[in-house]
């Protein structure tokens, strides 16, 4: 998203970004000179019975908004009810301190100890009430106010894709001073939002799909019914353009829009003088391999990105690693300690955990130059979802700009990069000996994969940023 922005912003858009608001952050920003401004997007704050008014578009998701989200609507109103009553007796900050949302929404992408601290906030706020209004009609509203937290945090879980809805009513509630004429709406999460705020403002709608998502490997209803697919239908008529990230998913798109999406790669941003020598960027702070601590002739495969337990073949990549002793793995990418725990546990149990090196991340653009000092890359999705099966993540743009042989799954949109480039092969993301296969080819025969002049050229005319930047100027230019 933020690259885009620079994007247009450089081609002289006047962008004004908005988005999640975490803890620590201002709320009025400016990155790269680009207007930010975040939001608590999972507030129950600005539900109320006129909510759903808005809505004009819901048609084939009708039947899942009656059954999720008029519930959420309905608990949040009554909560909003009791929470004026104590506004009362309450600060503007203990009022935000009764969402359910409060602490809730810190679980996945903020520290344990802010969470903490929030819960408690929290729990304290809900005490001293208590203790102020502990008997009569006041402790009736207490319990009643408890009851309905609950109830409001249960009702926003059920909601899946659904709390776009939620995203959209907080979005639409905030202070516009200008008067847009493109919204451009990152996934399905912010595309409802992109369609109530372009009727408001009579403005043109981009839809951002950065994944396939009616088959996103996400959890799902415990029924097993998934409809992403109808909520994007209901909203794609209302879209001007589309943009999305492999050929695959860009095919499966257009037999539900009414043209082919737009294909920008999820390329690094990377100068051209970089393709003509890398190896020259990657002494010092970046390199992987000196951060790693390790020698000048150990063999390196190098993953980059966020651990992850599930669908990330992390653990197939390791058990590859036992028919490796003398290969180190080195994943650069951000650190979770949960995540993390299982990679090394995992690894302990193989006997690999002292091959295993886990580094911080770093800044989206300087990747490629940190990991050209490894030997080789790798990129063992699995064939989770259609999502992932046309995946082309930026893990192999980092990798391909990098010089560095990748060995990725054997999924098309991925196989077709790859091989069409000669920049590396496909191996069986589910059999650690094909894994392991793979890995030694690139290991002892590099040459094999080593990219060309010719293919450098025609990876920097195809797949570099600066390509994608000249795809989405056209796309804006016709709007």
């Amino acid at each position: 998203m933020l690259k885009e922005a620079r994007a247009l912003h450089s081609a002289g858009h006047n962008v004004h970004i908005f988005c999640d608001w975490p803890g620590g952050l201002p709320q009025e920003d400016s990155i790269d000179g680009i207007r930010v401004t975040r939001f608590n997007w999972q507030s129950s704050e600005h539900i109320s019975e006129d909510t759903l008014k808005h809505f004009f578009f819901v048609n084939l998701v009708s039947s899942e908004v009656e059954r999720r989200v008029v519930p959420y609507v309905e608990a949040a109103s009554q909560l909003n009810t009791l929470k004026s009553w104590f506004g009362a007796f309450l600060s503007d900050e203990e009022i935000q301190m009764l969402d359910p949302m409060y602490y809730k929404s810190y679980s996945k992408t903020h520290s344990g100890r802010e969470r903490r601290a929030r819960k408690f906030a929290h729990k304290r706020l809900l005490w001293k009430i208590a203790f102020r209004f502990g008997f009569g009609n006041a402790s009736k509203k207490l319990s009643s106010l408890r009851s309905n937290t609950r109830e409001v945090r249960e009702r926003f879980r059920d909601l899946y894709q659904l709390d776009s809805f939620v995203f959209a009513e907080n979005l639409r509630n905030l202070n516009f001073d200008e008067t847009p004429d493109v919204i451009h709406a990152h996934d399905i999460y912010c595309l409802p939002a992109g369609v109530i705020l372009a009727k408001q403002f009579d403005a043109k709608l981009v839809y951002d799909a950065h994944e396939y998502e009616p088959a996103r490997a996400k959890k799902n209803p415990s029924n097993g019914s998934s409809f992403a697919e109808e909520l994007e239908d209901d909203c794609l008529s209302f879209v001007d353009q589309m943009i999305t990230v492999s050929p695959s998913i860009a095919n499966l798109y257009s037999n539900r829009f009414k043209s082919k999406p737009a294909l920008i790669f999820n390329a690094p941003e990377v100068a051209s003088d970089f393709l003509v020598d890398y190896e020259e960027h990657s002494e010092g702070n970046l390199s992987v391999r000196t951060n790693a601590g390790l020698s000048a002739d150990t063999p390196i495969v190098v993953f980059t990105g966020g651990v992850q337990t599930k669908h990330r073949g992390l653990d197939k990549v390791l058990e590859a690693l036992v028919l490796l002793p003398d290969v180190y793995f080195v994943a650069l990418g951000p650190r979770h300690k949960r995540d993390d725990k299982w990679l090394l546990e995992t690894a302990g149990n193989l006997g690999v955990a002292d091959r295993v090196k886990l580094l911080p991340p770093i800044a989206a653009a300087d990747v490629p130059f940190a990991i050209s000092s490894a030997n080789v890359a790798v990129c063992p999705i699995q064939d989770a979802s259609l999502s992932y099966r046309f995946a082309m993540p930026n893990k192999l743009f980092e990798a391909a700009f990098a010089g560095l042989p990748i060995c990725i799954s054997n999924l098309p949109d991925m196989r077709d990069f790859v091989e069409g480039l000669r920049l590396g092969r496909t191996m069986d993301q589910t059999d650690p000996q094909s894994i392991a296969n793979a890995l030694q080819e690139a290991l002892d025969h590099p040459e094999r994969f080593t990219p060309t002049a010719e293919t450098y050229n025609r990876l920097w005319q195809d797949y570099s940023w600066e390509a994608q930047i000249k795809k989405l100027e056209i796309l804006y230019d016709g709007l």
